[in-house]
């Protein structure tokens, strides 16, 4: 059933996003004294927190407010990014509940030590200890629209340096598990739920764009952005992209 309304939600977003983005190069002419641009950017994406990640794809368009400065709306998605699962620790008959290392990403439900067995030597061992289990996001993919103001410092007559600051407002699909481990070492795996999470978070940048020509403009970027939201814990992600632009 999710799978379905996943697929639905997909074919929404990909009959309404190009409209939107006309409707955004017409309102975006009104504020243009410079023109205005419209670009297709692939990428990838990276991240300081997730442990895997995948290709990223931007579309943007805008108005040159004046020579140097520019107001740009778009969409953009990171693409799906992972955390691998967290490593069981404490599982033998130490004086420790069990736990989980690497687990950042999500709650650990710890079990109880339980009643101490002396050993041949008369040392206490700890062989009833109850499971701990881990829940948290595996799997996420974040994508939305952004608003930016973008500023060009001219470097040569065809190649600006240019940095940008603004806001990402997102929407993820994740995958929740949940992982239990035993005091014999045994885990236990189950995928327990798919959802939806969202929010608006700051997102910043810079770059260069190279113009050969004034109705064609290359730019190559690093952004950067640290999203979170009540479900989803504080992940920061960074897009290297290379994309085209008709300037009009």
């Amino acid at each position: 059933m999710f799978a379905r309304d996943q697929q639905s939600h997909t074919r929404h977003r990909l009959c309404v996003l190009p409209t939107a983005l006309f409707a955004l190069t017409l309102s975006a002419s009104a504020f243009a004294t410079e023109g205005g641009f419209l670009g297709v950017y692939p990428g990838v994406s990276s991240s300081l927190d997730a442990d895997k990640t995948s290709s990223s794809f931007k579309i943007l368009t805008g108005a040159h407010v004046t020579s140097r400065i520019s107001l740009e709306f778009g969409y953009v998605n990171f693409g799906a990014t992972r955390y691998n699962d967290p490593t069981a620790i404490n599982t033998d008959a130490c004086n420790c509940r069990i736990s989980f290392r690497d687990a950042d990403h999500g709650s650990i439900s710890y079990g109880q030590l339980g009643d101490p067995t002396p050993d041949a030597n008369g040392k206490n061992e700890y062989n009833n200890k109850s499971p701990s289990s881990f829940t948290g996001i595996s799997e996420f993919t974040p994508e939305g629209a952004l608003i930016n103001l973008r500023y060009r410092f001219p470097i040569l007559d065809s190649l600006d340096f240019f940095v940008k600051t603004g806001f990402f407002a997102w929407a993820a699909d994740y995958q929740t598990i949940k992982i239990t481990a035993d005091k014999d070492g045994a885990i236990t795996r189950i995928d327990e739920k798919e959802s939806q999470t969202s929010a608006v978070n700051a997102i910043s940048g810079g770059g260069f764009i190279y113009s050969p020509i004034p109705q064609l403009s290359f730019r190559a970027e690093l952004e950067s952005t640290a999203i979170s939201s009540g479900d989803m814990p504080r992940t920061r992600l960074q897009n290297i992209s290379i994309g085209a632009n008709w300037e009009f």
